[in-house]
């Protein structure tokens, strides 16, 4: 770059390269928010704390976890909008993750183990069969 370039504009032509991130990240939170039923088939979303923290948390997880993927797998020479898509993939399988995380906490609630056992055990025989 030129030495001559004032200190703002090397701060949007940074920016540059990572929105379509970010975007792809945001773009795949709400993905993982209609997955996990948050957003309604009309498009409505009831806005409360726990959809926040469930968007807060998927757009962190896309972030650092794509970012993580592209280092380990070497993706740093294929384009930006290949390494969003694996953003937006992050994004909406980390959602899926707090969902599993979510309902297994819930499953918990006011149970012995036997009891979550037992659960476990007639679910897996109602989808398998016996």
């Amino acid at each position: 770059m030129p030495q001559n370039t004032p200190f703002l504009e090397l701060i949007i032509l940074k920016l540059m390269v990572f929105l379509p991130k970010v975007f792809a990240a945001v773009i795949g939170a709400i993905f993982g928010l209609m997955l996990s039923g948050d957003i309604g088939k009309d498009g409505k979303i009831q806005v409360n704390m726990s959809v926040i923290i469930k968007f807060t948390i998927a757009v962190t997880i896309s972030l650092f976890g794509g970012a993580a993927h592209i280092e380990f797998m070497g993706y740093q020479d294929y384009s930006v909008m290949t390494q969003g898509a694996i953003m937006l993939v992050w994004a909406v399988f980390g959602m899926l993750a707090i969902g599993i995380v979510y309902q297994a906490v819930a499953l918990w609630q006011g149970k012995t183990i036997a009891e979550v056992i037992k659960e476990v055990k007639d679910a897996a025989f109602a989808i398998f069969g016996k």
